[in-house]
């Protein structure tokens, strides 16, 4: 007789050794939105001209349009435009595009949520860190940014929660991660006991989010201590 835990045991070691696929385009984007997001966040706290129109533009995009739309966009649209400047990516991997659309629409959050930060952060800090005799780039390394992430922290361990459940819909491009491998699993019993196999990537990806819940907790906790120190 068919037994549906039978089947989550069966499917869960194998959707375990691709944790590393998932959380490879989850820290590789992270890593590269968090610095565009803050380039951005720079230039739109900046001076009004033409760079901030067009990087204003290009925020207002990937935050009001659907994040797998712009995937199918950069998957399809992507080697048709590299076409016009006598480029074939059509080789590139399924990751590379994917990477690609996951930072245009992660750094625009990422860049909202430094700005949010920069703006309400109190100005006597940047002044006194002034008074003292900082530079320029030691007021930013020590009083700017310390501040404006401590304060930004909350929304950006919402925004990288939201990043690793969005890894689920790379499996539409080809990408074979957790979920990639789950759909894989339930195309190959044809549907039966689907619901099984869902719920074993499901707990992966709860224990993956977890872990990225305690490690924020630990960097609010040293940004913490070091302020008071």
């Amino acid at each position: 007789m068919w037994r549906g835990h039978e089947l989550f045991l069966e499917v869960l070691p194998t959707l375990i050794t691709f944790i590393p696929v998932t959380l490879f385009y989850f820290l590789v984007p992270t890593v590269i939105s968090w610095a565009l997001g803050a380039w951005i966040c720079r230039v739109r706290i900046g001076k009004k001209n033409l760079l901030y129109y067009v990087v204003s533009l290009f925020v207002s995009f990937f935050r009001g349009t659907p994040g797998l739309l712009q995937l199918y966009l950069v998957f399809f649209g992507l080697p048709k435009i590299a076409e016009l400047f006598g480029y074939n990516i059509n080789t590139w991997s399924a990751g590379i595009f994917y990477i690609i659309a996951t930072c245009f629409n992660f750094s625009s959050f990422v860049s909202e949520a430094f700005r949010g930060a920069y703006l309400a952060m109190n100005k006597g800090q940047m002044e006194a860190g002034y008074a003292i005799g900082f530079s320029k780039l030691q007021n930013f390394i020590y009083v700017i940014a310390p501040c404006t992430l401590k304060v930004a922290l909350p929304n950006l361990k919402n925004l990288e929660i939201d990043l690793l459940k969005g890894t689920a819909t790379a499996y539409v491009i080809g990408l074979v991660d957790v979920m990639g491998r789950a759909d894989k699993f339930i195309a190959l019993h044809r549907g039966y006991g689907q619901l099984w196999i869902l719920m074993a990537a499901g707990l992966l990806y709860f224990i993956i989010n977890v872990a990225v819940e305690f490690s924020f907790r630990g960097f609010e906790g040293a940004l913490s201590k070091a302020e008071r120190g």
